[in-house]
């Protein structure tokens, strides 16, 4: 729950920071085993590829925590139509060992 909560807030501030959206959802529901949250925005995009060079961690630490659990985030954008995070985390998700 803390992971789930942790990651939405963390995309709802970097969206509010820096995607200039007017629009945000945000979708969290049991699948099978998997807990799935998907947060999309309308806004401007940004390129994937410069996002760990830019100085803006957001990112990063979101896609660290759900593989700690064991789980995926896949972000897919579009460059000025918005954003989509999905993050798929097992719902008895335990910390992997380092």
């Amino acid at each position: 729950e803390t992971a789930v909560y942790r990651i939405i807030q963390e995309a709802l501030t970097n969206i509010a920071k820096h995607a200039q959206a007017s629009s945000v959802s945000v979708l969290v529901e049991r699948r099978n085993s998997d807990v799935v949250t998907i947060i999309e925005d309308d806004g401007q995009g940004f390129d994937i590829k410069n996002a760990p060079n830019s100085g803006r961690l957001g990112l990063l630490s979101m896609q660290e925590r759900a593989e700690l659990l064991g789980g995926t985030l896949v972000v897919e954008r579009t460059p000025k139509q918005g954003t989509s995070i999905f993050v798929t985390l097992p719902e008895n998700s335990h910390l992997k060992e380092l």
